[in-house]
């Protein structure tokens, strides 16, 4: 990138990234999840909240009113600690600067989990306000994203490096080396602290678990050789990859299908879930 484009107006910024967002087949009414880091953009000579706020103008640019955007919310540092959970104020933890920029906007809906929550901006995410306990699988965002047909943004990050929804494919499919672990924590309500079940699909602390040294590679590079990924990279070096999610699914489903411990390194030797 020229020191020209180093020092483009927001104007402009806004009209090439719709362009970008536009090219991934992105469109009116579309409901998306977008996670990544925009690191590439730090070579811009703008506030990081105006980044943001370009950002999230773009993305609404091509899905209008009638489209949502969710992005992750989640904040696994609680997991395991006594720190209440407050719905307002607990920050997402390690989710990136764009996920804490949706998740403080004065319409996002935030959904009620301490762990694994999501936040969204739109008609739809008023579906945030009634899910399931469990982090994954019926009931959960997941799912809910799922039946919208959600088309997931990765940017500047690999997408095999970024994709909860394998974790609800698990527990979808019943991965045996997963098994679902319930938390007891507490939550803020008001100015009252009460103390509510939630749950999560965990692995076996006992096993010898390996994941995949190249993590969710295989599924993508299935995906890719269907045709089910679109990649457009800004001038900045911004990239861009979308697919929807329900493809991801069905892709990894098929693996599972075919090699319950594919998500693996290896089929573990200690296996305490065996009867």
């Amino acid at each position: 990138m020229n020191e020209t484009k180093n020092t483009i107006n927001p104007e402009e910024l806004e009209i090439e990234l719709t362009k970008c967002i536009r090219e991934l087949g992105i469109k009116k009414g579309n409901n998306l999840y977008i996670t990544g880091n925009l690191g590439p953009l730090g070579r811009i000579k703008l506030k990081k909240s105006k980044k943001q706020e370009i950002i999230f103008n773009s993305f609404l640019n091509n899905v209008g009113d009638s489209g949502t955007i969710f992005s992750p919310a989640a904040s696994m540092n609680l997991c395991n600690t006594d720190i209440p959970f407050d719905l307002n104020l607990t920050p997402s933890h390690e989710m990136g600067s764009f996920a804490e920029y949706i998740r403080k906007l004065p319409k996002s809906i935030r959904s009620l989990h301490p762990f694994w929550s999501v936040a969204g901006v739109g008609p739809e995410a008023n579906r945030l306000k009634k899910l399931s306990s469990h982090a994954y699988g019926v009931g959960s965002a997941w799912s809910h994203f799922l039946d919208l047909d959600a088309i997931q943004v990765n940017m500047g990050v690999d997408p095999s490096r970024a994709v909860t929804l394998i974790h609800h494919v698990e527990t979808i499919i019943g991965a045996p080396y997963r098994y679902t672990k319930e938390y007891i924590h507490p939550i803020v309500y008001g100015n009252q602290i009460k103390y509510k079940a939630f749950h999560q699909s965990v692995f076996y602390k006992e096993s010898d678990i390996k994941k995949k040294v190249l993590l969710n590679q295989h599924y993508f590079e299935k995906l890719r050789s269907k045709g089910l990924i679109m990649t457009i990279t800004h001038s900045s070096g911004l990239e861009f990859n979308a697919f929807k999610m329900k493809d991801f699914y069905e892709v990894a489903i098929d693996f599972f299908v075919d090699d319950i411990y594919n998500y693996l390194e290896e089929v573990p030797k200690i296996k305490p879930y065996l009867t």
